[in-house]
């Protein structure tokens, strides 16, 4: 498989006009106790392989694409992988490495701050309220507009998957952009809205604790509901005891820690039947 590999200098980080106070206050309300993930030191440079043309007068999109290892034929499904609100970290380019491995896809996770990442709270929620939905949008359709002009990758069997800030742009992308892909959430910005869920084609696996604050059982619920309202096939799973960012690494899989463990066989199970054609995932 031949796969355009293009390494050049971050793209400067463009920050969008003024954002409201309300919207500030309230994702600072939503991130302040986001437990840190396995965070990095490494550049969005050193951790991206690839870089895809975007719309014109906009940076290329800096992405890192796994493969997988022992080689997945000549017809690999594409999993979009959007990472939190940190931005691109080795904790996402190695749960793309297994995602890949383990569902012989070509798993893609792009770098949606423009060559930022951090583990500095403050600066991780800046860059989650200067990061418009729209721009992700387009950014997300420039990935899949390029796994279909790439010889071995099957664009036609697309789903996205995210975990926070990540999770809740992936369930926008799906219903704004690209209904016909599945959606995976992990602890993301749930939808309640069913005439907003209306429009997805293809089914929502959901997985949170009851222990998050952030999204508590009740607005999980509603969730629920408005999935049912809108007949979208799905899987939303709650975990008793878990807080937010339960999945930190892929290490927790390897060392069989609940609920990770069963959070990684439900979404590989669930992504697994959706890239064969299968009902209920």
């Amino acid at each position: 498989m031949a796969l355009s590999v293009l390494l050049a200098s971050c793209p400067t980080v463009t920050i969008p006009p003024a954002v409201s106070a309300i919207a500030w206050s309230r994702t600072v309300a939503h991130h302040l106790f986001h437990p840190p993930s396995v965070l990095t030191a490494a550049s969005v440079a050193e951790l991206t392989n690839l870089q895809v043309p975007a719309a014109v007068d906009e940076p290329a999109v800096r992405a890192f694409i796994a493969l997988p290892s022992a080689g997945g034929g000549d017809s690999l499904p594409v999993l979009v992988l959007m990472h939190e609100f940190w931005g691109l970290s080795e904790s996402i380019v190695e749960k793309a490495q297994g995602l890949a491995d383990e569902l012989q896809c070509a798993c893609i996770a792009p770098d949606l701050m423009r060559g930022s990442t951090t583990d500095f709270v403050p600066r991780a929620i800046w860059q989650a309220v200067t990061t418009p939905q729209e721009r992700v949008n387009d950014e997300v359709d420039a990935v899949v507009r390029w796994a279909s002009t790439e010889g071995g990758l099957d664009a036609t069997r697309v789903a996205v998957c995210g975990f926070c800030f990540g999770g809740g742009k992936a369930l926008r992308y799906t219903t704004q952009r690209r209904p016909s892909a599945a959606t995976v959430v992990f602890y993301g910005s749930p939808i309640t809205s069913s005439a907003e869920l209306a429009s997805l084609q293809a089914p929502v696996c959901a997985l949170y604790g009851d222990a998050d604050f952030q999204f508590p059982p009740p607005v999980l619920e509603s969730f629920r509901s408005a999935l049912k309202a809108s007949s979208v096939e799905h899987d939303l799973t709650i975990f008793p005891g878990a807080g937010h960012a339960f999945w930190k690494d892929m290490g927790q899989v390897e060392r069989g820690e609940e609920p990770q463990l069963t959070a990684w066989r439900k979404v590989t199970r669930f992504l697994r039947a959706f890239y064969a054609g299968e009902a209920g995932a």
